[in-house]
């Protein structure tokens, strides 16, 4: 099979949908200008060894961690995550006590054998910390200030190809997905980032 030349750069597009009541989630709103996403898996593996070889590997796959990088707040999605509110005379920083989970959707440009395009993703189990804040005087150049978000991704349960109950594997395993991502071939694609998918394991899988 001949390589195929594919280039993703850029991010774009990112919205946020919080979990009601019920484990559905809300509409996708737009969270902010992105500036970057930077994501590391949250993994290890514990090597098991007897009679001086290696015997078993034991892995935990904990999701990702990473960075959202925004060019300004967005205050009703800090109002969501219980970081504002507001007060007589204008918005408060406050105390959070919880984390909210909620869904990210984003969208990177690439560029595959010449041909540009658009790829979706959402990112499940999702929880942001207070972002952290830096300002700088403009000297020679203007100075773009951003705030950098610390993020969890967890992810949530693959659901049997109904949709109902959560997916089994063989071995009598839950399987939790973190991000699904969407492509021009793929069916749906249109119309990715309008609501939350349900991770769902294909008919028959």
């Amino acid at each position: 099979m001949a390589k195929s030349k594919l280039i993703k750069f850029n991010i774009k597009n990112v919205k946020y949908a919080t979990k009601e009541e019920l484990g559905t989630y809300s509409a996708p709103v737009d969270l902010a200008y992105a500036n970057s996403l930077a994501l590391e898996a949250d993994y290890n593996e514990q090597k098991i060894y007897g009679d001086g070889q290696v015997i078993g590997i034991l892995s935990d796959d904990k999701g990702k961690t990473g960075t959202l990088s925004v060019v300004d707040l967005n205050s009703d999605y800090e109002i969501a995550c219980g970081r504002m509110m507001l007060v007589d005379g204008g918005i408060a920083d406050i105390q959070q006590h919880a984390s909210i989970e909620h869904a990210i959707y984003y969208e990177v440009d690439a560029l595959k054998d010449g041909k540009p395009f658009t790829i979706k993703s959402w990112l499940f189990g999702c929880v942001t910390g207070k972002a952290n804040e830096s300002y700088q005087q403009t000297q020679d150049d203007p100075t773009v200030n951003t705030y950098n978000y610390p993020l969890t991704v967890m992810g949530v349960n693959l659901k049997a190809s109904t949709g109902t109950e959560d997916y089994i594997d063989d071995n009598g395993n839950t399987v939790k997905v973190t991000r699904i991502t969407s492509l021009p071939e793929d069916t749906g694609y249109a119309t990715f980032g309008a609501s939350v998918p349900t991770p769902k394991a294909k008919a028959g899988a």
